[in-house]
């Protein structure tokens, strides 16, 4: 019987760490971050194509080179599109109440910094 609860109680902290480390992926995904998004590429493509060491090292490489390429081209766009932007939010403000306007401040500055965070 005490062979039983061991095994079930390893079982669900095995479920529960598990949970946690992919809680913790998806919520790299969801917002974005840069390192997590390059590292789900590597791995995709290592699982579908079954790549040695050496090809899976030079991925990560080739993919580190293109972030940053692209990195590079979202800040030579950044003042275009921040112009873009500032004028788009100047019109939703404009027909917002204060109430809303108060929270719409906010989310504009949530997006800030997840862009800032994107130019990293």
């Amino acid at each position: 019987m005490s062979i039983i609860i061991v095994f079930v109680l390893g079982l669900l902290a095995g479920a529960l760490l598990a949970h946690k480390i992919y809680q913790h992926r998806v919520e790299g995904i969801m917002k974005g971050e840069p390192r997590t998004m390059r590292e789900l590429i590597v791995r995709r493509l290592d699982r579908e194509l079954h790549l040695d060491a050496s090809q899976l090292e030079r991925l990560r490489t080739v993919v580190e080179e293109t972030h940053a390429e692209i990195r590079k081209v979202r800040r030579q766009c950044r003042p275009q599109i921040e112009e873009i932007l500032s004028r788009s939010q100047e019109k939703v403000r404009e027909l917002l109440r204060p109430d809303q306007l108060q929270k719409y401040e906010k989310i504009i500055e949530e997006r800030k910094k997840k862009r800032e965070n994107e130019d990293k």
